[in-house]
């Protein structure tokens, strides 16, 4: 997931195209998997991971990276 958002900084990434990607074609309605873990990203990588500056959810529609 993580790789995902890196290789195409400042661009949103669906979260269907992530499930998708990640987890493959049977988990595009998953998307408390990508709460979790993106959760668990943010804690390991953002400085203050309640108020994220890298690592931005857009709500109902999928996630960014924001270098």
């Amino acid at each position: 997931m993580l790789e995902k958002l890196l290789r195409h900084p400042g661009k949103l990434i669906s979260q269907r195209q992530l499930l998708h990607d990640v987890w493959g074609p049977g988990y595009q309605h998953e998307t408390n998997y990508l709460r979790q873990y993106m959760a668990q990203l943010r804690r390991k990588l953002e400085d203050d991971p309640a108020r994220p500056r890298h690592l931005i959810t857009e709500p109902g529609m999928g996630y960014r990276y924001r270098p």
